[in-house]
């Protein structure tokens, strides 16, 4: 290992660099600028000689953002000049860049695809051994790469795409009864100003809702009311949860103690999935009709 100063035009970026259709720019790079004009550059860059390269004679394997950077300012880039692989320098540069938050798992995705497509991995399996992640993790970030160009406009930024989207999305527009509507929802949500949040997007797309930015009535929270119609807890819709919010005061340790074992009991026959569970349920439910009527100390009144 050996740490160069290496005038900004002698680098070239390598050709799997973890960057698509997100140039740097003097904006985003701001902050990066101000600092290295202040103390320098603290992190050298990772970089491999090209010995068939007359125009440039160091490619960058990580350090996109750094190298523009010290293009604007006109200093040398720090690089730690190695030799390396091409296989060396993916694993160099997933452990660079797995916990930063600016390379989207899009990005992620599109390289995985790239890597498996020019063999640079035999398969899912081996990429996950060399990168020390789970094949589900692979499999999961490969099916952004599945998504077409149009869905993936039709998100403001390719950020706000979760993993779990990106798999119904991908596997709706592997349907052929269905790939045509996603695919012409994209366009429509992708010219809609000002451009919507990607939850309202997600669900547009995948359901073919309503193109306002208001999310579906479903998802609002559902305030819980007495016979007399008072308020006693509401019930909040989330992504993944759901919560079942009531006012600490008026809620004793008796019946909280009441309620965990209610909704236990109702959660552990809901995740099982045979006939007589399903009736058991059934059941279940009654009684706790029965509960909200016989407990005094729940009922707000």
């Amino acid at each position: 290992m050996a740490i160069e100063h290496v005038e900004p035009a002698r680098c070239t970026l390598w050709q799997f660099h973890e960057r698509f259709g997100d140039e740097p720019t003097a904006e985003s790079c701001k902050e990066l600028i101000s600092s290295i004009q202040r103390h320098g550059q603290r992190h050298p860059v990772l970089g491999r000689k090209l010995a068939r390269a007359p125009g440039a004679k160091i490619e960058l394997i990580y350090g996109g953002r750094r190298l523009f950077a010290a293009t604007q300012l006109g200093v040398d880039l720090l690089v730690d000049v190695r030799e390396l692989d091409n296989r060396e320098a993916i694993v160099e540069m997933e452990i660079e860049n797995r916990l930063r938050t600016d390379i989207s798992p899009y990005e992620r995705g599109l390289s995985y695809r790239r890597w498996l497509n020019v063999r640079l991995f035999s398969s899912q399996s081996e990429l996950a051994k060399e990168l020390s992640v789970s094949e589900a993790q692979i499999s999961r970030l490969l099916r952004y790469a599945d998504l077409p160009a149009a869905v993936v406009g039709a998100f403001a930024t390719v950020q706000s795409i979760r993993e779990e989207w990106a798999v119904a999305l991908a596997k709706a527009c592997q349907d052929p009864t269905r790939r045509a509507g996603v695919l012409r929802r994209s366009r429509e949500v992708s010219k809609a100003e000002p451009r919507q949040p990607p939850q309202v997007v997600f669900r547009r797309l995948i359901s073919g809702g309503g193109t306002g930015a208001r999310a579906p009535s479903r998802l609002h929270d559902e305030v819980v009311k007495t016979r007399s119609g008072k308020p006693i807890y509401r019930i909040a819709v989330r992504a993944k949860t759901i919560h079942f919010i009531v006012p600490r005061d008026e809620l004793p340790e008796c019946a909280l103690h009441e309620l965990k074992l209610q909704l236990t009991s109702i959660l552990e026959l809901i995740n099982d999935t045979s006939a007589n569970t399903r009736m058991t349920y059934a059941g279940r439910a009654n009684q706790v009709d029965e509960y909200e009527s016989s407990v005094g100390c729940v009922n707000a009144n």
